[in-house]
């Protein structure tokens, strides 16, 4: 009896201990070496495998001041933690890997219709991700992460210089820097997914800004307690896994946040491992492109013309947190020029987002259960900064295919729900209700396609290491 008396104490421990001590998960550090002329103490020998490091995880991402030889990544996910004192480390190699299924219902599937602009009920995997990191030399970083969800989709592939904690280059495909949330990795978020004109919840994933593609790009933080963060990068333009630049125009963007209270320690939503002082982010975003698709003949002419479409992309971005509670606001405006505007016309977007959670103030709750709210709205097709007329129009959904009919739909969405960390990001799961009305018949909009309805319930559990 006392055994057992014994043995539910250390039971009840351990759950005390797992309900107030969260901790993040990270990256794994398989091998790294320390530079030469290192001598390590006791029997600590350089190089080799780290189980340490294997078994009992490791550091996610730098504190608010890192060292200028802890390169932090643009875009990327966690970095494996040392066994060696800071800057000994000159060569290793991290493994990450994260998981995301889920179950949905959505209201507007409809079992007895032989076309639906909704999913149907089940459990996928929204996610599956495998990343490599390493550094070769002080001055040579790579990263490979792919994606197994559905099929081998190559994301990042790049290697990073870094020249200087305010100059970092880096080559290869990854993530555009356009939009605080698009940077976030899919692991950190507050929600199941992005904002609607970043391909969540739209049924054929159209993304109005752009995401991994092959490019340079430099980026860096400035000033007392990196006041500054900046990003700035050239780009093919045609996304990700594309062998060429196929019609010679360049996708140019731009990012600047400054960070007045000193740099969030993890580019992430949520105060989850967050300080219980203020964090204040604000970022400004921009990004330019052209397209060429083919020729067309133009009305009154007999030679064809380049069939070009120009979009440009503007977007800001707030982020705050305090005391376990975090606000985070977006706003995204792109104007696209068309060529032959009978086939399509020119037109304009703008979305907003604002989304908001808070841990509860228990003790054995503080850190894990965050309750959570977003409303968001965007308008693919209008006209804002010009008159409906020659130089802008809207595009209806009737106009489009059936494929992305919900996509050129004004819509909005309020979202929400409840999360439960039980390892920060790294561990947690998200039980959300989504109410999502997408329609064009209001005031001073045609008549044409009536309401769609697609209410969303989502369950998702994220588990990485």
């Amino acid at each position: 009896m006392v055994k057992r008396a014994a043995l539910w104490s250390i039971a009840l421990a351990g759950v005390s201990v797992g309900l107030t001590v969260p901790r993040e998960a990270g990256a794994v550090r398989l091998w790294e070496e320390a530079r030469s002329g290192w001598s390590p103490p006791g029997a600590l020998a350089p190089g080799g495998l780290s189980l340490a490091a294997m078994f009992n995880g490791s550091v996610a991402s730098p504190d608010l001041r890192p060292p200028d030889f802890v390169p932090p990544l643009a875009a990327g996910g966690h970095v494996g933690a040392s066994r060696f004192p800071e800057g000994v480390a000159e060569r290793w190699l991290d493994l990450g890997f994260y998981a995301q299924p889920q179950f949905i219902v959505q209201t507007g599937y409809n079992l007895d219709s032989t076309s639906n602009f909704s999913l149907p009920p089940g459990v996928s995997l929204q996610r599956t991700r495998v990343v490599i990191h390493g550094q070769a030399h002080p001055l040579l970083q790579m990263r490979v992460e792919f994606n197994m969800s559905n099929n081998l989709d190559l994301l990042d592939a790049y290697a990073l210089v870094p020249v200087r904690r305010w100059l970092q280059v880096q080559i290869g495909q990854f993530r555009v820097p356009f939009s605080r949330q698009e940077l976030t990795s899919s692991t950190r978020f507050q929600f199941s997914d992005r904002s609607l004109w970043s391909g969540g919840a739209n049924s054929s994933s159209v993304r109005f800004i752009p995401s991994f593609d092959q490019g340079l790009m430099v980026w860096g933080w400035a000033g007392p307690r990196d006041l500054v963060e900046y990003y700035a990068g050239v780009f093919n333009g045609k996304g990700s896994n594309s062998a060429f630049n196929l019609d010679g125009f360049f996708l140019y963007a731009g990012r600047v946040a400054i960070n007045p209270l000193g740099r969030p320690r993890a580019l992430q939503e949520g105060a989850i491992n967050l300080s219980q002082a203020p964090t204040l982010a604000i970022g400004l975003n921009a990004a330019s492109q052209i397209r060429q698709v083919g020729l067309v003949t133009l009305p009154g002419q007999s030679t064809p013309t380049p069939n070009r479409i120009t979009l440009n992309s503007l977007g800001a971005d707030l982020f705050f947190a305090a005391s376990g509670a975090s606000l985070y606001g977006e706003v995204y405006f792109r104007d696209t020029q068309e060529t032959d505007t009978t086939a399509a016309p020119s037109t304009q977007s703008l979305g907003w987002l604002l989304q908001a959670g808070y841990f509860i103030p228990v003790p054995a709750l503080r850190n894990h259960l965050e309750v959570v709210a977003r409303a968001q709205s965007f308008d693919p097709s209008s006209c804002y900064t010009v008159s409906a007329g020659a130089e802008c129009g809207q595009r209806l959904p009737g106009s489009q295919s059936r494929e992305v009919y919900r996509d050129f739909m004004f819509s909005r969405a309020y979202t929400f729900g409840l999360n439960w960390y039980q390892l920060g990001h790294g561990f947690k799961v998200q039980a959300q209700y989504t109410v999502n009305t997408e329609h064009r018949d209001i005031v001073s909009r045609p008549v044409g396609s009536g309401i769609v309805v697609n209410d969303l319930f989502t369950l998702l559990l994220t588990g990485s290491f």
